[in-house]
């Protein structure tokens, strides 16, 4: 698994948007990149042992400020116990919704690329569409419709709709990576938050053969 630095290198190559993030050994340092990036910030620990980080709860969210950020970060240190830690990630606090795009080389289609409703429950929800690469526009837009969930992204309630076109677009770019990054075997860009301006990646996972 890669890191989340080389992770986000590669969704930078492909021109999909990251939140702002620093990755330190210290806590002194994770203050200072805080204050750096601008809180409220969420702190999270990058280790190839621990796959769901919220899950194991090696995340801190909206930390409005230093003393927030200090028992933060002590306190996902704590929760990753033994598992290798390559660096505490200080990253910038996103809000949106929660949306995931992520792909995966299947043995009898090749790659195949994927769209859904995101965030800790993804795998609860099961909300999502799937199409085989390399996909047209027309296929990108049809991904987002098709999932039961459109209609949030769309705009209920009075909600503003988020910014359809940008997902389409990621969608796309996340296709050509997997097509044109043939070492990747598993792709999830989860939770990529959406809102009416734009999206914005806040957690990558890239597995390679």
């Amino acid at each position: 698994m890669l890191s989340m630095k080389a992770g986000f290198a590669l969704l930078d190559k492909y021109g999909i948007p990251t939140a702002k993030f620093a990755v330190v050994k210290r806590v002194d340092a994770a203050a200072k990149a805080a204050k750096k990036i601008g809180y409220p910030v969420a702190v999270k620990i990058d280790s190839p042992d621990i796959v769901h980080k919220t899950e194991r709860g090696v995340v801190a969210a909206n930390l409005k400020d230093e003393a927030e950020l200090r028992a933060g970060v002590k306190r996902v240190l704590k929760r990753a116990g033994k598992a290798r830690v390559r660096g505490i990630i200080v990253q910038e606090h996103c809000s949106g919704k929660e949306v995931i795009i992520g792909g995966t080389c299947d043995a009898q289609f090749g790659d195949v690329v994927l769209f859904g409703l995101g965030g800790i429950f993804v795998e609860v929800l099961k909300d999502f569409s799937v199409r085989v690469t390399p996909i047209t526009r027309r296929d990108a837009k049809s991904m987002v419709k098709e999932i039961r969930g459109y209609p949030l992204l769309a705009g209920t309630r009075g909600e503003k709709p988020v910014a359809i076109p940008t997902i389409v677009n990621t969608i796309i770019k996340a296709s050509r990576m997997l097509e044109r990054e043939p070492k990747i075997k598993e792709l999830d860009i989860n939770p990529l938050f959406v809102d009416e301006k734009g999206v914005k990646a806040a957690d990558v996972r890239v597995i390679t053969y």
